[in-house]
Order: C-alpha cells, then sequence, then structure tokens
C-alpha cells in the first residue's frame, strides 16, 4: 500500500492473491502502475475472486478487508467479500504463541515458526517509498523488491494456513514441541468449556517444560481446573505444591487450601493456619475477613443448625 494509516488516501497498488488447484499452489499478483489503473485493477481482483468462498489473510479483517473495501466504493464498486467466509489467522496464531513469542508478526512466525529468514528483504516500512520512487522515475526494476516482499508474505500465509486450523481442529497438542504453545490450545479448549481436553493439554505443557512464570501460573490453572470437576485430592494437591515455594500463585493456593480445609473437611484450625499464611504475603481485605470469620468459629463453636420439626396435625 502507499502508507500504512489508512482511510481515503491510502491505496493498495500491489494486491498478492495465492490458491492451491490441481497443480498445486499458485500466486497471483495484481499491479497498479499508475493511479489511474486503480479500477481496472480492483475490477480484475473482483473477477479473480469470484472463484473462491473463503478468504484467508493475516490481520486481514483489521487492516486488509476495510482497506480494499474503502478503494470499492472510492470508485464506487461493490466489494466482493460479503460473500466470502473470512479466516483470519492473526487471532489463532496468538492463541498458540503469544505465550512464547514476543511478537507474532507474519514475519516473526515465519523466522520463529516456520523457521525461514528473509535474506535481503524489503523492510515493509519502505514499500511506499519505492513506489512512489517508481511512479516518480518509471524504473520498473525499483518494483522487483516489493513484488518479493509481497510473494514471501502470501507463501508464509500458506504455510501458516497448514498449521493453525489444524492446531485447533485436532487440538491434542501433538503437533508441538514447546509447552507454551500447547498451553495456548488448552486455553482455547477452557474457553470453550471442554475442561477434560483442556486439563490433558496442561498436563502435556507441564511435561514438555515450561519456563517458571508460565509453569506456575499453569499449575495454577490446572488446580481450578481440578476443582471446577470435582476432583478435590487432586486440587489439594496441586495447590499444596503451589505453596510451598516462592512463586506468584502461592497466596491464591493458600486461599484455595483454606477454603478446602473449611467447607470440606470442616478443620478451622487448618483453615485458620492457610489463612494466616495468605496474610503474611497479602493485606487484601477478603484474607482479614476469612480470618477473622475462622477465629470466630473457633471461640464460639459452629453453631448448631435448628431441625425443624414437621407439625402433626390435630386429630
Amino acid at each position: 500500500t502507499t502508507g500504512l494509516a489508512g482511510g481515503t488516501g491510502t491505496y493498495a497498488f500491489l494486491i498478492g492473491v495465492g490458491s492451491i488447484d490441481e497443480s498445486g499452489f499458485r500466486e497471483r499478483q495484481f499491479f497498479m502502475r499508475d493511479y489511474g489503473e486503480e479500477p481496472s485493477l480492483i475490477a480484475s481482483l473482483a473477477a479473480y475472486l469470484a472463484r473462491f468462498d473463503v478468504l484467508i489473510t493475516y490481520n486481514g479483517k483489521a487492516y486488509d478487508q476495510p482497506l480494499l473495501e474503502t478503494r470499492y466504493r472510492m470508485v464506487r464498486a461493490q466489494p466482493p467479500f460479503e460473500r466470502m467466509e473470512h479466516l483470519d489467522l492473526l487471532f489463532g496464531a496468538r492463541r498458540l504463541w503469544k505465550l512464547r513469542l514476543d511478537s507474532c508478526r507474519l514475519v516473526d512466525l515465519e523466522h520463529q515458526v516456520l523457521g525461514v529468514e528473509r535474506q535481503g528483504d524489503l523492510p515493509g516500512e519502505m514499500i511506499p517509498y519505492y513506489y512512489f520512487e517508481y511512479l516518480r522515475m518509471k524504473q520498473a526494476f525499483r518494483l522487483v523488491p516489493i513484488f518479493h516482499h509481497n510473494a514471501m508474505d502470501i507463501l508464509s500465509l500458506a504455510c501458516l494456513t497448514a498449521i493453525v486450523p489444524a492446531a485447533f481442529g485436532s487440538p491434542d497438542g501433538s503437533m508441538f514441541r514447546h509447552g507454551a504453545d500447547v498451553i495456548g490450545i488448552a486455553r482455547w479448549l477452557l474457553a470453550a468449556g471442554r475442561d477434560e481436553e483442556a486439563l490433558g493439554l496442561y498436563r502435556r505443557a507441564v511435561e514438555l517444560g515450561l519456563p517458571d512464570a508460565l509453569l506456575f501460573r499453569a499449575l495454577a490453572e490446572t488446580g481450578a481446573i481440578e476443582k471446577r470437576l470435582g476432583r478435590d485430592a487432586a486440587a489439594l494437591e496441586i495447590f499444596t505444591d503451589l505453596a510451598a515455594s516462592p512463586n506468584p500463585y502461592r497466596t491464591h493456593a493458600y486461599e484455595e487450601l483454606a477454603k478446602y480445609y473449611e467447607h470440606r473437611e470442616r478443620n478451622y484450625s487448618m483453615a485458620l493456619e492457610m489463612t494466616l499464611s495468605a496474610r503474611g504475603l497479602s493485606d487484601s481485605e477478603h484474607l482479614l475477613r476469612r480470618e477473622e470469620r475462622l477465629k470466630r468459629r473457633l471461640n464460639t463453636g459452629t453453631p448448631k443448625r435448628r431441625v425443624k420439626r414437621r407439625r402433626t396435625p390435630p386429630q
């Protein structure tokens, strides 16, 4: 494009489309030699896309599609995207890799996930300058780095299309060797209410290995799942382990242990001990209220429940 800001002043002068047919993967690039060719460019693009039902992009919902729709409106043409199902891989990629990678930009995934490092690639922010130089000088060789950059983007998108949907289509985590990536799928399953499957992936992620910060978080989330599934013994073991070592979830673990001993075991002394341990790490109000309530119970005893007797009707 002629800029990254979007809006009516930004033109899409080169549009790349990749597709698969019986002969393999093909790329087609639509190029605008001058501003006057924009109506022809987007008409050709619409005609070409008419054969497809699904559109796959990377950040296309936020950038590419709105930009192109604006260009269609500017020339009073109908955008071809309404009838197409749009799959934006950015969302799935973030689910999978944001816990391991600092950035989920396409070029970063290309290097970190696909193992490809571009040599001599034109930085994206330089593309508008190269195109303006072409318009000024009319020297076609200036466009070669732009076409190459665009073609590499399409190829990387095709490779990610083979990974991201498959990861969520059969989410057993077997295709990943990094525990952090498996955690990403587990959280997606958790959000979908598939707790048992998520639990299996959390265990697999721990086996694969996790950095300490993510390990403690994964254990806390695993304990929460076990508790929600009614497996108190498993949850108790996890929270006991979490409480035994310094970590960001230690206070939470002590609080969960206090809840268990108070409500499951009715062991108010142990519940108070866990609460005091949590209070030693945090001075939150709800922990103070829990401490005071447990002390009252221990001082006064558990109130006896009144048994309501059914009245006997008069004979």
